[in-house]
């Protein structure tokens, strides 16, 4: 086999497993539907937090979750789990429903959460 056949057979063949990977599910982002799950995923990861309140955003892409001492947690999946981080002092912009966090962790990405608009305004004014 000369080498162009077997460039292509090898892209062929990894076309092939990127395709069956998408058609197992292996591709999807978990999504945090409910608020009792954000909460659940924040207190196994960060020992003492007890939620009081929390918010998940419409679509799926992360939640907020609030403590009773008053610390608030962003839980947003990341690769194929969840990760959980403690926001000190975020950077919070507001537009409408939407709410853009950006925890104060340089390698952690911005997380845009859809809210509602009176949700958003609150958790904005406690962040």
């Amino acid at each position: 086999m000369d080498r162009l056949g077997m460039l292509a057979f090898s892209v062929i063949g990894v076309v092939a497993l990127v395709v069956l990977a998408r058609l197992f599910g292996f591709a999807r982002r978990p999504q945090i539907d409910d608020p009792a799950l954000a909460a659940r995923l924040v207190a196994e990861a960060l020992p003492g937090f007890r939620a009081a309140e929390a918010a998940v955003s419409r679509d799926g892409s992360g939640a907020l979750v609030a403590a009773h001492d008053g610390r608030v947690a962003l839980v947003r999946p990341l690769g194929d789990r969840f990760v959980v981080r403690p926001l000190e002092a975020p950077i919070v912009a507001r537009a409408g429903g939407l709410l853009r966090v950006r925890p104060d962790e340089a390698m952690f990405p911005e997380t845009m959460l859809d809210l509602g608009e009176a949700v958003a305004m609150r958790w904005a004014g406690r962040l």
